[in-house]
């Protein structure tokens, strides 16, 4: 069984990170099989102390330095202090996930990887904002493969962690220009793997804070719930998407 390191970078927005943090320490496993590791942008809403409630594994940084520092010390980190962990799972704190997201991802990455001529990346979030026809390479009713994928919900195996390392390193003036979501696994010149299903939502804003994906000229967080919710959502979300925005509001 693949284990897998799931990496949630937190920045401020405290109802819906408490909800984001609930949800995951119910879902990872008590096996050792996967594991929750918070990497924190100096948020001024919560100390490290809450953070530690539902992680032990925290890595506060002093200063604020945006989210592409947050996503490349995580990457480093796999590669170098989980060593023991196959896949890298990377999501944020506007998410509430599927209890079965972890063995949908195993699944997945094993089936696949028998099939196709290269490992593909993985994503399990289906999105309205980003389900335009020119980014869909191949369709099913069950699976896509798409140019590119949501950062929110996005799956690497080892190997590919390196590369993406390689091109960080080597270009520099991409771990600063929001390059996670696209440049770094552009480098990898595969496409990604997604299924049709959502395994997640993604509320883009809290109460009163907005995020990156909250829309510049509307205050109203409904519309930003709508923006960017999910297609096809399992069973589970859907009956939970409107208690997590009573809660969030």
């Amino acid at each position: 069984m693949c284990k897998i390191l799931i990496a949630l970078s937190t920045f401020n927005r405290k109802n819906i990170t408490t909800l984001c943090l609930e949800n995951l320490k119910e879902i990872v496993d008590n096996d050792g099989k996967s594991k929750l590791v918070i990497y924190d942008d100096a948020s001024t809403n919560y100390s490290e102390k809450f953070l530690k409630q539902f992680s032990n594994n925290v890595l506060r940084f002093r200063v604020s330095g945006g989210i592409e520092r947050s996503r490349a010390r995580a990457f480093r980190d796999f590669v170098h202090v989980y060593k023991n962990f196959d896949l890298f799972y990377m999501t944020d704190n506007d998410t509430i996930h599927d209890p079965n997201f972890l063995d949908v991802l195993r699944d997945l990455y094993e089936t696949s990887s028998k099939k196709f001529d290269k490992k593909l990346p993985i994503g399990l979030y289906n999105s309205k904002f980003h389900n335009y026809s020119k980014n869909i390479v191949f369709e099913n009713n069950i699976l896509s493969i798409r140019k590119t994928c949501p950062g929110v919900s996005q799956c690497f195996d080892r190997d590919m962690i390196k590369k993406m390392l390689v091109f960080i390193n080597e270009n520099p003036e991409y771990e600063t220009l929001y390059g996670f979501d696209y440049h770094w696994p552009s480098s990898l010149n595969v496409p990604f793997l997604q299924t049709q299903t959502s395994y997640l939502e993604h509320f883009a804003r809290d109460k009163k804070e907005k995020g990156l994906h909250s829309t510049l000229t509307e205050d109203d967080p409904k519309i930003d719930f709508e923006r960017d919710r999910a297609l096809q959502p399992s069973l589970y979300l859907q009956k939970i998407r409107d208690k997590i925005i009573n809660k969030i509001l």
